[in-house]
Protein backbone atom coordinates (compact mmCIF):
# COMPACT_ATOMS: atom_id res chain seq x y z
CA UNK A 1 0.00 0.00 0.00
CA UNK A 2 1.19 3.53 -0.70
CA UNK A 3 2.94 4.68 2.52
CA UNK A 4 1.54 8.20 2.37
CA UNK A 5 -2.02 6.90 1.93
CA UNK A 6 -1.46 4.48 4.83
CA UNK A 7 -0.41 7.45 6.98
CA UNK A 8 -3.28 9.73 5.89
CA UNK A 9 -6.12 7.21 6.09
CA UNK A 10 -6.45 7.12 9.90
CA UNK A 11 -6.21 10.92 9.85
CA UNK A 12 -8.92 11.43 7.21
CA UNK A 13 -10.47 14.89 7.50
CA UNK A 14 -7.55 16.32 9.48
CA UNK A 15 -4.68 18.45 8.24
CA UNK A 16 -1.23 16.87 8.35
CA UNK A 17 1.91 18.87 7.59
CA UNK A 18 4.29 17.75 4.90
CA UNK A 19 7.10 17.91 7.44
CA UNK A 20 5.25 15.50 9.73
CA UNK A 21 4.64 13.00 6.93
CA UNK A 22 8.24 13.31 5.79
CA UNK A 23 9.61 12.74 9.28
CA UNK A 24 7.31 9.83 10.17
CA UNK A 25 7.91 7.99 6.90
CA UNK A 26 11.60 8.81 6.59
CA UNK A 27 11.30 10.29 3.11
CA UNK A 28 11.91 13.74 1.67
CA UNK A 29 9.16 16.32 1.35
CA UNK A 30 9.64 16.17 -2.42
CA UNK A 31 8.95 12.42 -2.25
CA UNK A 32 5.83 13.11 -0.18
CA UNK A 33 4.58 15.45 -2.88
CA UNK A 34 5.23 12.84 -5.59
CA UNK A 35 3.15 10.34 -3.61
CA UNK A 36 0.35 12.91 -3.21
CA UNK A 37 0.36 13.61 -6.94
CA UNK A 38 0.22 9.88 -7.71
CA UNK A 39 -2.62 9.27 -5.24
CA UNK A 40 -4.67 12.06 -6.81
CA UNK A 41 -4.17 10.47 -10.22
CA UNK A 42 -5.52 7.23 -8.75
CA UNK A 43 -8.70 8.93 -7.54
CA UNK A 44 -7.94 10.07 -3.99
CA UNK A 45 -9.20 13.52 -3.01
CA UNK A 46 -6.37 15.24 -1.13
CA UNK A 47 -6.47 18.95 -0.33
CA UNK A 48 -3.29 20.99 0.00
CA UNK A 49 -2.56 24.17 1.94
CA UNK A 50 0.74 26.09 2.22
CA UNK A 51 0.02 26.64 5.93
CA UNK A 52 -1.57 23.33 6.93
CA UNK A 53 -0.15 20.68 4.61
CA UNK A 54 -2.36 17.85 3.32
CA UNK A 55 -5.87 16.63 4.12
CA UNK A 56 -7.44 13.43 2.86
CA UNK A 57 -11.11 14.20 2.27
CA UNK A 58 -13.73 11.90 3.77
CA UNK A 59 -16.08 10.35 1.25
CA UNK A 60 -13.59 10.37 -1.60
CA UNK A 61 -13.12 7.40 -3.88
CA UNK A 62 -10.43 5.67 -1.85
CA UNK A 63 -9.69 1.98 -2.24
CA UNK A 64 -7.21 0.19 0.01
CA UNK A 65 -7.22 -2.93 2.20
CA UNK A 66 -7.96 -0.75 5.21
CA UNK A 67 -11.14 0.63 3.61
CA UNK A 68 -12.69 -2.80 2.89
CA UNK A 69 -14.99 -4.19 5.56
CA UNK A 70 -14.28 -7.92 5.51
CA UNK A 71 -17.45 -9.65 6.68
CA UNK A 72 -16.47 -13.11 5.44
CA UNK A 73 -14.67 -16.04 7.07
CA UNK A 74 -12.69 -17.27 4.04
CA UNK A 75 -12.73 -14.90 1.09
CA UNK A 76 -10.67 -11.73 1.39
CA UNK A 77 -9.21 -12.48 4.82
CA UNK A 78 -5.81 -12.25 3.11
CA UNK A 79 -5.35 -9.34 0.69
CA UNK A 80 -2.45 -8.76 -1.70
CA UNK A 81 -2.74 -5.11 -2.75
CA UNK A 82 -0.89 -3.15 -5.43
CA UNK A 83 -1.24 0.24 -7.05
CA UNK A 84 -0.50 -1.22 -10.48
CA UNK A 85 0.04 -4.72 -11.92
CA UNK A 86 0.03 -6.18 -15.38
CA UNK A 87 -2.93 -8.41 -14.45
CA UNK A 88 -4.37 -9.50 -11.09
CA UNK A 89 -5.04 -12.94 -12.60
CA UNK A 90 -1.38 -13.21 -13.55
CA UNK A 91 -0.27 -12.32 -10.02
CA UNK A 92 -2.82 -14.68 -8.48
CA UNK A 93 -1.89 -17.58 -10.75
CA UNK A 94 1.80 -17.29 -9.89
CA UNK A 95 1.09 -17.53 -6.16
CA UNK A 96 -1.97 -19.80 -6.29
CA UNK A 97 -0.44 -23.11 -5.23
CA UNK A 98 1.08 -21.71 -2.04
CA UNK A 99 -1.62 -19.12 -1.27
CA UNK A 100 -4.37 -19.44 1.30
CA UNK A 101 -7.85 -20.35 0.08
CA UNK A 102 -9.77 -17.11 -0.48
CA UNK A 103 -6.73 -14.86 -1.00
CA UNK A 104 -7.75 -11.63 -2.73
CA UNK A 105 -5.39 -9.95 -5.22
CA UNK A 106 -6.45 -6.34 -5.74
CA UNK A 107 -4.96 -3.53 -7.80
CA UNK A 108 -5.91 0.05 -8.59
CA UNK A 109 -4.75 -0.33 -12.20
CA UNK A 110 -4.03 -3.20 -14.59
CA UNK A 111 -1.65 -2.43 -17.45
CA UNK A 112 -2.38 -5.65 -19.34
CA UNK A 113 -5.76 -6.84 -18.08
CA UNK A 114 -7.23 -9.80 -19.95
CA UNK A 115 -10.78 -10.83 -20.67
CA UNK A 116 -12.24 -13.97 -22.20
CA UNK A 117 -10.95 -15.20 -25.56
CA UNK A 118 -7.61 -13.43 -24.93
CA UNK A 119 -9.18 -10.00 -25.35
CA UNK A 120 -7.57 -7.05 -23.63
CA UNK A 121 -9.57 -5.52 -20.78
CA UNK A 122 -9.23 -1.80 -20.15
CA UNK A 123 -8.40 -1.30 -16.47
CA UNK A 124 -7.93 2.42 -15.72
CA UNK A 125 -8.18 4.13 -12.31
CA UNK A 126 -11.61 4.05 -10.71
CA UNK A 127 -12.45 0.43 -11.44
CA UNK A 128 -12.45 -2.72 -9.32
CA UNK A 129 -9.73 -5.04 -10.62
CA UNK A 130 -9.50 -8.13 -8.45
CA UNK A 131 -8.78 -11.86 -8.51
CA UNK A 132 -9.67 -14.48 -5.93
CA UNK A 133 -7.73 -17.67 -5.37
CA UNK A 134 -10.14 -20.49 -4.60
CA UNK A 135 -9.44 -24.09 -3.69
CA UNK A 136 -12.80 -25.84 -4.00
CA UNK A 137 -13.00 -29.53 -3.21
CA UNK A 138 -14.61 -30.52 -6.50
CA UNK A 139 -13.29 -32.60 -9.43
CA UNK A 140 -12.10 -30.76 -12.55
CA UNK A 141 -15.18 -31.93 -14.46
CA UNK A 142 -17.31 -29.68 -12.25
CA UNK A 143 -15.10 -26.58 -12.73
CA UNK A 144 -17.66 -24.80 -15.01
CA UNK A 145 -19.71 -24.31 -11.86
CA UNK A 146 -17.14 -21.77 -10.65
CA UNK A 147 -17.88 -19.31 -13.44
CA UNK A 148 -21.61 -19.67 -12.93
CA UNK A 149 -21.18 -19.13 -9.19
CA UNK A 150 -19.05 -16.02 -9.72
CA UNK A 151 -21.52 -14.47 -12.18
CA UNK A 152 -24.46 -15.05 -9.85
CA UNK A 153 -22.51 -13.64 -6.88
CA UNK A 154 -21.49 -10.43 -8.69
CA UNK A 155 -25.00 -9.90 -10.08
CA UNK A 156 -26.46 -10.43 -6.59
CA UNK A 157 -23.98 -7.98 -5.04
CA UNK A 158 -24.80 -5.30 -7.62
CA UNK A 159 -28.53 -5.86 -7.09
CA UNK A 160 -27.97 -5.31 -3.37
CA UNK A 161 -26.39 -1.99 -4.33
CA UNK A 162 -29.48 -1.01 -6.34
CA UNK A 163 -28.46 -1.98 -9.87
CA UNK A 164 -30.64 -4.19 -12.09
CA UNK A 165 -27.75 -6.47 -13.04
CA UNK A 166 -28.22 -9.36 -15.46
CA UNK A 167 -25.92 -12.15 -16.69
CA UNK A 168 -24.95 -12.47 -20.35
CA UNK A 169 -23.69 -15.96 -21.14
CA UNK A 170 -21.27 -17.17 -20.11
CA UNK A 171 -20.44 -14.73 -17.33
CA UNK A 172 -20.55 -11.06 -18.35
CA UNK A 173 -22.62 -8.73 -16.19
CA UNK A 174 -24.88 -6.20 -17.88
CA UNK A 175 -26.89 -3.23 -16.72
CA UNK A 176 -29.55 -2.72 -19.35
CA UNK A 177 -27.76 -3.67 -22.58
CA UNK A 178 -24.31 -2.45 -21.51
CA UNK A 179 -21.47 -4.43 -19.99
CA UNK A 180 -20.34 -3.35 -16.54
CA UNK A 181 -18.33 -6.39 -15.45
CA UNK A 182 -16.29 -9.20 -16.95
CA UNK A 183 -15.26 -12.43 -15.24
CA UNK A 184 -12.33 -14.63 -16.25
CA UNK A 185 -11.74 -18.07 -14.69
CA UNK A 186 -8.32 -19.73 -14.89
CA UNK A 187 -7.68 -23.19 -13.48
CA UNK A 188 -4.83 -25.27 -12.19
CA UNK A 189 -5.68 -28.97 -12.27
CA UNK A 190 -4.20 -32.43 -12.33
CA UNK A 191 -5.89 -35.45 -13.87
CA UNK A 192 -8.44 -35.97 -11.11
CA UNK A 193 -7.95 -32.99 -8.82
CA UNK A 194 -8.62 -29.27 -9.08
CA UNK A 195 -5.66 -27.56 -7.42
CA UNK A 196 -6.98 -24.02 -7.61
CA UNK A 197 -9.23 -21.66 -9.49
CA UNK A 198 -8.40 -18.01 -10.07
CA UNK A 199 -11.57 -15.92 -10.39
CA UNK A 200 -10.77 -12.61 -12.08
CA UNK A 201 -13.43 -9.92 -11.69
CA UNK A 202 -13.27 -6.54 -13.41
CA UNK A 203 -16.00 -4.03 -12.60
CA UNK A 204 -16.30 -0.60 -14.20
CA UNK A 205 -17.11 1.19 -10.96
CA UNK A 206 -16.06 4.84 -11.17
CA UNK A 207 -14.27 4.65 -14.51
CA UNK A 208 -14.42 7.91 -16.49
CA UNK A 209 -16.68 7.93 -19.54
CA UNK A 210 -13.68 8.63 -21.77
CA UNK A 211 -12.01 5.43 -20.59
CA UNK A 212 -15.00 3.18 -21.34
CA UNK A 213 -14.67 1.15 -24.50
CA UNK A 214 -17.72 2.28 -26.45
CA UNK A 215 -17.31 -0.42 -29.08
CA UNK A 216 -17.94 -3.01 -26.35
CA UNK A 217 -21.09 -1.23 -25.25
CA UNK A 218 -19.61 -0.57 -21.81
CA UNK A 219 -21.01 1.38 -18.88
CA UNK A 220 -19.96 2.02 -15.29
CA UNK A 221 -21.71 1.90 -11.93
CA UNK A 222 -21.02 5.58 -11.39
CA UNK A 223 -22.50 6.49 -14.76
CA UNK A 224 -25.63 4.44 -14.09
CA UNK A 225 -26.06 5.88 -10.59
CA UNK A 226 -25.14 9.44 -11.45
CA UNK A 227 -22.54 9.67 -8.68
CA UNK A 228 -19.42 8.01 -7.34
CA UNK A 229 -19.96 4.56 -5.83
CA UNK A 230 -18.16 3.16 -2.80
CA UNK A 231 -15.81 0.61 -4.34
CA UNK A 232 -14.84 -0.83 -0.97
CA UNK A 233 -18.46 -1.61 -0.12
CA UNK A 234 -19.04 -3.17 -3.55
CA UNK A 235 -16.06 -5.46 -2.95
CA UNK A 236 -17.35 -6.37 0.51
CA UNK A 237 -20.74 -7.31 -0.97
CA UNK A 238 -19.15 -9.36 -3.77
CA UNK A 239 -17.07 -11.29 -1.24
CA UNK A 240 -20.13 -11.97 0.91
CA UNK A 241 -22.27 -13.15 -1.99
CA UNK A 242 -19.47 -15.25 -3.41
CA UNK A 243 -18.61 -16.94 -0.11
CA UNK A 244 -22.27 -17.78 0.48
CA UNK A 245 -22.31 -19.74 -2.79
CA UNK A 246 -18.76 -21.04 -2.53
CA UNK A 247 -19.71 -22.94 0.59
CA UNK A 248 -22.56 -24.59 -1.34
CA UNK A 249 -20.73 -25.16 -4.60
CA UNK A 250 -21.06 -28.93 -4.31
CA UNK A 251 -24.25 -30.09 -2.63
CA UNK A 252 -26.29 -26.92 -3.14
CA UNK A 253 -25.43 -26.16 -6.77
CA UNK A 254 -29.03 -26.51 -7.95
CA UNK A 255 -29.82 -23.21 -6.24
CA UNK A 256 -26.89 -21.47 -7.99
CA UNK A 257 -28.12 -22.84 -11.32
CA UNK A 258 -31.63 -21.59 -10.61
CA UNK A 259 -30.30 -18.12 -9.74
CA UNK A 260 -28.23 -17.98 -12.94
CA UNK A 261 -31.32 -18.68 -15.02
CA UNK A 262 -33.35 -16.10 -13.07
CA UNK A 263 -30.65 -13.43 -13.61
CA UNK A 264 -30.02 -14.33 -17.26
CA UNK A 265 -30.17 -11.69 -19.98
CA UNK A 266 -29.46 -14.37 -22.58
CA UNK A 267 -32.14 -17.02 -22.17
CA UNK A 268 -35.03 -16.41 -24.54
CA UNK A 269 -32.87 -14.20 -26.77
CA UNK A 270 -32.06 -14.69 -30.42
CA UNK A 271 -28.29 -15.13 -30.35
CA UNK A 272 -25.28 -15.54 -32.57
CA UNK A 273 -22.41 -17.60 -31.12
CA UNK A 274 -19.17 -16.71 -32.88
CA UNK A 275 -16.63 -19.51 -33.30
CA UNK A 276 -18.65 -21.94 -31.24
CA UNK A 277 -16.92 -25.14 -32.36
CA UNK A 278 -14.46 -24.22 -35.04
CA UNK A 279 -17.18 -24.78 -37.63
CA UNK A 280 -18.23 -21.17 -37.98
CA UNK A 281 -21.01 -19.26 -36.28
CA UNK A 282 -24.24 -20.55 -34.79
CA UNK A 283 -27.53 -18.66 -34.85
CA UNK A 284 -30.63 -19.58 -32.89
CA UNK A 285 -32.61 -19.01 -29.74
CA UNK A 286 -31.00 -19.43 -26.31
CA UNK A 287 -33.29 -21.98 -24.68
CA UNK A 288 -31.63 -23.02 -21.42
CA UNK A 289 -28.41 -23.58 -19.49
CA UNK A 290 -27.34 -27.09 -18.53
CA UNK A 291 -25.60 -28.18 -15.34
CA UNK A 292 -22.18 -27.86 -16.98
CA UNK A 293 -22.74 -24.23 -17.93
CA UNK A 294 -23.34 -25.03 -21.59
CA UNK A 295 -25.83 -22.87 -23.47
CA UNK A 296 -28.59 -24.85 -25.20
CA UNK A 297 -29.42 -23.11 -28.47
CA UNK A 298 -32.46 -23.97 -30.54
CA UNK A 299 -31.71 -23.91 -34.27
CA UNK A 300 -33.48 -25.00 -37.44
CA UNK A 301 -31.56 -28.28 -37.13
CA UNK A 302 -32.58 -28.86 -33.50
CA UNK A 303 -31.01 -28.16 -30.12
CA UNK A 304 -27.26 -27.53 -30.02
CA UNK A 305 -25.14 -27.63 -26.85
CA UNK A 306 -22.60 -24.77 -26.82
CA UNK A 307 -19.71 -25.02 -24.37
CA UNK A 308 -17.74 -21.96 -25.46
CA UNK A 309 -17.84 -19.06 -27.87
CA UNK A 310 -18.59 -15.37 -28.15
CA UNK A 311 -22.33 -14.97 -27.61
CA UNK A 312 -24.01 -11.93 -29.13
CA UNK A 313 -27.59 -10.92 -28.52
CA UNK A 314 -29.33 -10.09 -31.77
CA UNK A 315 -32.08 -8.14 -30.01
CA UNK A 316 -30.69 -5.70 -27.41
CA UNK A 317 -32.19 -5.15 -23.99
CA UNK A 318 -33.64 -1.81 -23.00
CA UNK A 319 -32.56 -0.02 -19.83
CA UNK A 320 -35.03 -1.97 -17.68
CA UNK A 321 -33.51 -5.26 -18.82
CA UNK A 322 -36.37 -6.22 -21.20
CA UNK A 323 -35.92 -6.99 -24.89
CA UNK A 324 -36.54 -3.99 -27.07
CA UNK A 325 -39.39 -4.19 -29.55
CA UNK A 326 -37.96 -1.32 -31.55
CA UNK A 327 -34.54 -2.79 -32.22
CA UNK A 328 -33.28 -2.28 -35.73
CA UNK A 329 -32.73 -5.46 -37.78
CA UNK A 330 -29.35 -7.07 -37.20
CA UNK A 331 -28.54 -5.08 -34.08
CA UNK A 332 -26.53 -6.96 -31.49
CA UNK A 333 -24.60 -6.69 -28.26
Amino acid sequence: MNPVLAYLLPRTGSWVSGMEVSKELGISRAAVWKHIHKLRALGCTIETSPRHGYRLTAGGDILAPETIDIRTKILGTCIVFSESVTSTNEVATKMARSAKDGTLVLSLIQTAGMGRLQRSWSSPPGGIWMSLILKPEIPPVLSPRIGMMAAVAVASALRRAGFHAKIKWPNDILIGDRKVCGILIELGAQMDRLEYAVVGIGINANVNDEALLEEWGATSLGKELGRTVDRSEIISCVLEELELRYLGLGAEFQEIHREWEAFSATLGQEVMVIGWSGNGDLAGKAESLDQDGALIVGTSQGLVRVLAGDCRHLRPLNRSGCRSTAARPGSEI
